[in-house]
């Protein structure tokens, strides 16, 4: 399992890939809030935007590693906060001919085959959710459901 635990790295760093975002929008779109956002979902690239990572050990000596692609979220990272995944993941950017044991642990563990079938998993849990959004006998969620999927047009819904 690669999301929602903390990863150990030989070079001192230990770091949490967090899925509570996805969790949260998936259980508000239960509740008929933020149904755009779930319909949105359609591919594992979609689900990356709701990951963050948390660095719990090492963060000083990551960002002294990694100061040249840090700029933005060094502070959060060093305070302790998630930042995104997408943002996090340009920390291991680097030349072809350097050294980089951080990117090697970094790509080892979340560049195979698990982490994308753990995002995978993930997509299956919001296409499940959309399922069940579509055979919801909710009045509301059902008109918002119509309405993003382009099936009425506002004006075409009457006033009363």
């Amino acid at each position: 399992m690669y999301l929602d635990k903390i990863h150990s790295f030989q070079t001192g760093i230990s770091l949490e890939i967090s899925t509570s975002a996805i969790q949260a929008l998936i259980a508000d779109a239960t509740e008929g809030e933020r149904l755009l956002e779930l319909v949105r979902i359609k591919q594992p690239e979609d689900i990356y935007p709701f990951l963050t990572v948390t660095i719990h050990r090492g963060a000083d000596a990551l960002m002294k590693r990694r100061s040249r692609w840090a700029r933005e979220i060094r502070n959060d990272i060093l305070a302790g906060k998630a930042v995104p995944y997408e943002r996090f993941t340009t920390l291991f950017w680097r030349d072809i001919d350097e050294e980089d044991p951080d990117g090697d642990e970094w790509h080892l563990h979340f560049a195979g085959a698990g982490f994308a079938g753990e995002i995978t998993g993930l997509l299956d849990k919001v296409r499940s959710a959309q399922r069940v959004l579509q055979r919801s006998n909710d009045v509301l969620i059902r008109m918002n459901r119509d309405f993003l999927s382009g099936a009425i047009i506002p004006r075409d819904q009457p006033a009363f």
